[in-house]
């Protein structure tokens, strides 16, 4: 009985498969983070500093 539960012998395949599907969801990101367009990212980075009217909250402060 405690053989069949430390017994690993069906798993290889799974074991091979969910490798294989890690290593392709991360390369697919990590391609898609180098081909990002650079106004897009700058967009997003100034996203949470910018007010309603479009203008960064950071250039107001210092005025």
């Amino acid at each position: 009985m405690f053989k069949n539960l430390v017994d690993f012998s069906g798993y290889e395949t799974l074991a091979v498969a969910a490798m294989v599907f890690f290593f392709i969801i991360f390369l697919a990101i990590l391609l898609r983070v180098f081909f990002l367009n650079r106004q897009f990212t700058t967009a997003m980075e100034h996203l949470p500093l910018q007010s309603d009217d479009g203008t960064l909250t950071a250039d107001k402060e210092q005025e």
